[in-house]
């Protein structure tokens, strides 16, 4: 067997290929996750009752918790709640967890609810210094850089016009993992933060 051809490990990596603890440590975080979002869902119903209670397909939405491996290369955790999506007409906050970097809310509409709420949101944003809108043209993408999401209050006139143009508006509320034992407390204040950007 040539050099080029040989696959070996590092002593680190030997080190955690022989740790069963590490995996099942990140399980339990994963596990944990899933309880703390669903533990959400009543908190989340009470806040968002009363203004998508005339559109019946986001009010009969059901919470939606899933997970997977590699967003750009790490686990997540996400919830959409109270969600609707329909090709072209999206609407959903969602909840995710996302392996060493943050835990986030977003407020994501497209095609009518867009158009439907869209002056509200973009009004009130202007006035919350913690809120960060996407300013990418991909909607799908959930990470914080600086070509995916700028603080609302950051924006130039000009990239404020931008966001009237896009096919989709998509606000968000970012937190540190090292608050994470507080986030039981956390969340709902963000919840009510989005939930008021839909309001008149």
């Amino acid at each position: 067997m040539s050099d080029a051809a040989k696959v070996t490990l590092s002593a680190g990596e030997l080190a955690m290929a022989n740790d069963k603890n590490i995996i099942l440590t990140k399980q339990a975080i994963i596990d944990k996750t899933f309880l703390l979002f669903g533990g959400l869902v009543p908190t989340i119903t009470e806040t968002f009752q009363p203004i998508v209670a005339p559109h019946a397909a986001l009010c009969n939405a059901v919470p939606k918790i899933f997970k997977g491996e590699n967003y750009n290369g790490f686990p997540y955790v996400m919830m959409d709640y109270p969600a609707c999506f329909e090709k072209h007409h999206i609407f959903a906050v969602r909840t995710m967890f996302w392996w060493g970097n943050f835990i986030s809310i977003t407020i994501q509409l497209s095609g009518r609810h867009k158009m439907y709420w869209e002056k509200n949101v973009l009004k009130k944003s202007a006035s919350n210094p913690h809120l960060y809108v996407a300013v990418g043209n991909e909607e799908w993408q959930h990470h914080f850089e600086e070509d995916n999401y700028l603080l609302f209050s950051s924006l130039n006139a000009a990239q404020k016009n931008d966001l009237t143009t896009k096919t989709f508006i998509k606000i968000a509320l970012k937190y540190k993992l090292h608050h994470w034992n507080m986030m039981q407390s956390i969340l709902p204040i963000g919840y009510k933060e989005i939930a008021n950007l839909l309001v008149d």
